[in-house]
């Protein structure tokens, strides 16, 4: 887990942080009810196991951290000192290249969030659809 995203959960608050407090709980029940999803871990295993279904692998360190509606979800790289971000947006031009890494980390993005830019979506850092699809 990166650094800043560790001393959150452990300094700030487990959960409920971030765009519209929608941080997924580390673990157990969220009694504010911040998501519509479970805690963390139960949403990344769901990840790892769907991610065939989805038709693609899903890369072992990236992790569920919020999701914006619409099936949209932040996520987070945490084989990355910085927490590289990356987006799932099935709403693009196939469920193959749903999955994307962004030009932003973490604290790029909690930024974005402290400064009111709370309805940048997440994008892929490479603009063009890939020709197969």
């Amino acid at each position: 887990m990166p650094v800043l995203l560790k001393r959150i959960y452990l300094e700030v608050a487990d959960g409920g942080f971030g765009r519209w407090g929608q941080a997924l709980f580390l673990a157990g029940d969220d009694p504010y009810q911040f998501s519509d999803s479970g805690h963390l871990v139960e949403e990344y295993l769901s990840w790892i196991e769907g991610g065939p279904e989805r038709g693609f692998v899903h890369p072992p360190a990236v992790v569920p951290l919020l999701t914006w509606g619409c099936a949209i979800w932040s996520l987070v790289d945490y084989s990355t000192p910085e927490g590289r971000m990356w987006g799932w947006d099935p709403n693009g031009c196939c469920l193959r290249h749903g999955l994307f890494p962004e030009d932003r980390t973490l604290a790029e993005r909690l930024t974005d969030w402290l400064d009111g830019n709370d309805h940048d979506l997440p994008h892929p850092s490479i603009q063009t659809p890939p020709p197969t699809c």
